[in-house]
Parts: C-alpha cells; structure tokens; sequence
C-alpha cells in the first residue's frame, strides 16, 4: 500500500496542501529507494528539489528557496512506520 494511501484510510491529518507533494514522492519512490534510502528528500509541487543527509539541511534548504510556504521534507524509507500524533488539546 502507498505511503499516500495509508494515511488516508488511517484518517491522518495531513494538510491537503502536501497533496501534490506526497504525489510526487509515490511517483519517485522506487527511484528514491534504489539511489537515497535513509536520507531526507525536499519536495515541493511536482518536483524533487534534492535530497539531504539530514533533516534539519532538507528544511533549511527549503526555507531559503521557498520562504515560509509548504513543502514536504521526508525520509526515504522501504518500509514506512507507523505514524503517531499528539495533540496538546488533551487537557491533562
């Protein structure tokens, strides 16, 4: 099942601004596997703007080409892990 895919059936709440975005990293994820596995790849609209080492360089990278605008920075991964999210509106 597709990274995309998944999240949609788990209810994720993945803005549908990084629509496109997590598009593009299914179209390019088996290239991405074969040659970046483990790395962090900067995507915004359609395109693959590069792949980084780190996470914290691929965010950079972003902000200074794109501004404060979204794009998506994600880890090139064969098998995806769950994902979790908390929210501070819990009221403990």
């Amino acid at each position: 099942m597709a990274w995309a895919e998944h999240l949609a059936k788990k209810g994720s709440p993945v803005p549908s601004l990084l629509d496109e975005e997590i598009k593009t990293y299914e179209q390019h994820r088996d290239e991405l596997i074969g040659k970046a596995e483990g790395k962090f790849v900067l995507i915004r609209g359609g395109a693959v703007v590069g792949v980084y080492d780190s996470k914290m360089d691929a965010i950079r990278q972003g902000y200074q080409q794109f501004g404060n605008v979204p794009f998506l920075v994600k880890q090139v991964l064969r098998v995806e892990p769950p994902q979790s999210f908390v929210s501070n509106l819990l009221g403990v």
